[in-house]
């Protein structure tokens, strides 16, 4: 049992910072909130084009 090594916290994988956890945590955030904003634009201009055909 003492072999046993918890890989999460041993020092082969040290723990983040909080202020680093929390950075990264934004990071992709944005990154993400970015992705899903050129998403929408192409979908409006998509149906902008469709309503311009329609017309």
């Amino acid at each position: 049992m003492a072999t046993l090594v918890d890989k999460r916290t041993s020092p082969a994988r040290p723990k983040k910072a909080a202020e680093q956890a929390e950075l990264e945590r934004l990071r992709k955030k944005v990154a993400r909130l970015e992705k899903e904003g050129a998403q929408k634009d192409a979908a409006l201009e998509l149906l902008g084009k469709a309503h311009a055909l329609l017309a």
